[in-house]
């Protein structure tokens, strides 16, 4: 009994250690965990993959972006379906990090089997025609589901799991920390790919059959998996003490002490309305959550098959415009996010950045090949030499693009930090659980619209504009919180 008492407090000891700043082992490892997972949304969500899957798989740019927003809406709504029931069992499941494990597992497959992704061909006559071999267009899209589900997952877990990686003081630098790192290592990667698309131009082209393109998929499982490392070593898995997830899952699907589905349901909507009776302001963040966050994704998912289709890049040019990007929403995570929660509060802070996220990306939708600001300028001039954006309208959108990057990578850190500013002390993880659940509820609806939009008026620009009206929706949400009254017992104190 001694023997084991004094291994229970050595085990305490070695995890108080583990545990403090963003410098320490679990925090870094916390933040880490980003660099190692971030690749996989850029290249193969992002600025990579979509591009020619929507050019050379689907055949069509205006298609292509409705058919990437169809699959980003399944892997969505399998999350919304799924997402509340696993945040449910966490609080009382057992150990986190194996589940984590299968989740990562669902990236690292979905990765590598893009590599069997093979293009379509187009004739003599310019007809386009759909591939013969390899997994075709509904394989691909069903790994790219799997993929996309993997990532939504493993962000809810993640996210729940930032409580235990560092104090609570430090929680908003640890969580800039894994924005930051998360898009210096996609800068990083976009940046080695670059350089081979230059050096080795016809690896990206269709007399090897799009060898970068495809590639990215084992590349990025590769490097998700070296990278994770760290976080399963020391990041604390977070488990309640003696939890099961048989025993979660048997407490979340019985009522009474049978095993009655819909009759937990009932429990669920119960558990929710009291939450709402007892801390309204957190609840009504979360909800503000729901809606702006699906708008965060949205952008950040469909922005690399915007610029394709509607500015004309290449593989070159998406390569460099997602390095662009990722260096200035490393500024956004690294500093700026913590730069506007200290002048304004997290509050008012997630109200700026989405309030300028709205005109900013208002403003970038104005642009086309021939033009800027809806027409009013004319754009298609050269300005430069390089070869890459060198016309007047690449260079506007691209300086427009890096405030969208850093303002977006600021709001996704600014709002993990507001969770400890409304969350009450004893009930912290449970409201990152929450908030974590809100990354997935929701997340089908943002491309769900991009699609329907984009399929409707058969233009790239106005199928996007469904992302702005989520932002909008989720900055009046957040004007009906009011973080001083629903602050009392959080760790963190409210902005003024």
């Amino acid at each position: 009994m001694t023997d084991a008492a004094s291994e229970a407090r050595n085990t305490a000891r070695k995890e108080r250690q583990r545990v403090g700043g963003v410098m320490a082992p679990a925090g870094f490892s916390w933040a880490v965990f980003e660099f190692g997972r971030n690749p996989y949304f850029m290249l193969i969500v992002t600025y990579v993959f979509p591009p020619y899957f929507a050019q050379y798989i689907v055949g069509d740019p205006v298609m292509g972006q409705a058919t990437v927003s169809d699959a980003t809406a399944w892997a969505g709504l399998i999350g919304a379906l799924t997402a509340p029931v696993l945040g449910a069992m966490m609080d009382k499941g057992g150990k986190r990090k194996p589940l984590m494990a299968i989740f990562i597992g669902m990236l690292m497959v979905s990765g590598v089997m893009l590599w069997f992704a093979m293009p379509g061909t187009t004739d003599a006559s310019g007809n386009f025609h759909p591939p013969e071999g390899g997994l075709g267009l509904y394989g691909t899209m069903m790994f790219l589901v799997l993929g996309f589900v993997g990532y939504s997952y493993s962000e809810m877990m993640h996210n729940a799991m930032l409580r235990g990686s560092g104090r609570p003081e430090a929680l908003s630098q640890i969580s800039g920390a894994g924005i930051g790192l998360g898009q210096l290592s996609s800068a990083l990667c976009l940046g080695g790919l670059a350089v081979i698309a230059l050096t080795l131009p016809h690896l990206g082209d269709a007399s090897t059959g799009y060898v970068l393109q495809r590639g990215a998929g084992p590349f990025v499982a590769i490097w998700l998996l070296v990278f994770v490392i760290p976080f399963f070593i020391y990041v604390p898995d977070g488990a309640p003490e003696g939890g099961s997830w048989t025993n979660a899952a048997r407490q979340v699907f019985s009522k009474d002490g049978k095993l009655n589905p819909l009759g937990a349901a009932t429990n669920v909507i119960g558990y929710f309305k009291g939450l709402f009776r007892q801390y309204p302001e957190a609840m009504k963040y979360l909800l503000a959550c729901l809606i702006f966050k699906d708008g965060i994704i949205a952008l950040l998912a469909l922005g690399g098959v915007l610029s394709s289709g509607v500015l004309g890049w290449n593989l070159v040019e998406n390569v460099l415009y997602g390095i662009w990007a990722s260096v200035f929403a490393a500024i956004g995570g690294l500093w700026l996010a913590g730069v506007m929660d200290r002048a304004y509060g997290p509050r008012k802070a997630i109200m700026i950045q989405l309030g300028a996220l709205v005109v900013i990306m208002a403003i970038a939708l104005g642009t086309t090949q021939q033009s800027i600001l809806y027409g009013l300028i004319p754009a298609s001039q050269i300005v430069h030499g390089a070869g890459v954006f060198d016309s007047l309208a690449d260079v506007f959108y691209l300086s427009v693009i890096a405030l969208v990057a850093a303002l977006a990578a600021a709001n996704i850190s600014t709002s993990r930090y507001m969770i400890v500013v409304l969350a009450p002390k004893e009930r912290v993880a449970e409201f990152y659980g929450l908030f974590a659940m809100s990354s997935t509820a929701t997340v089908w609806m943002g491309p769900l619209l991009t699609g329907w939009a984009t399929r409707t008026f058969n233009d790239q620009r106005i199928g996007f504009s469904p992302v702005l009206l989520l932002l909008a929706i989720g900055l009046g949400l957040m004007l009906l919180v009011n973080p001083k009254t629903g602050a009392r017992n959080a760790v963190a104190e409210p902005d003024a």
